[in-house]
């Protein structure tokens, strides 16, 4: 038998805000990580209840129209991890770009 799987050391959990968005994404680093990516934001992420998750990804399209993700990152860590493709459909029924 294996060991049970944990939670890799590298995974910071960002501190849960008491506030709203804007105390949740204090300390986010907000630069675009690459050309062409724009910030996303999940449309339940106010009521969802992970603690510290600020429901920011950034997006853009791929030559197929889904979605290529990054998380967003907090300052001062590397920038943004890949997170894969992500259907256009799907996406767009979940997040909304926001800023400029």
């Amino acid at each position: 038998m294996g060991r049970p799987a944990r939670a890799r050391p590298e995974v910071e959990r960002m501190p849960q805000a008491a506030g709203g968005a804007e105390e949740r994404h204090e300390g986010l680093n907000l630069a675009p990580p690459t050309e062409g990516f724009e910030l996303y934001r999940h449309k339940n992420a106010d009521e969802t209840r992970t603690g510290g998750w600020s429901g920011l990804y950034w997006a853009r399209r791929d030559e197929e129209g889904d979605y290529e993700i990054r998380a967003v990152t907090r300052e001062g860590e590397a920038y943004s991890v890949p997170g894969g493709a992500f259907p256009r459909r799907g996406f767009e029924e979940h997040y909304e770009k926001v800023g400029p």
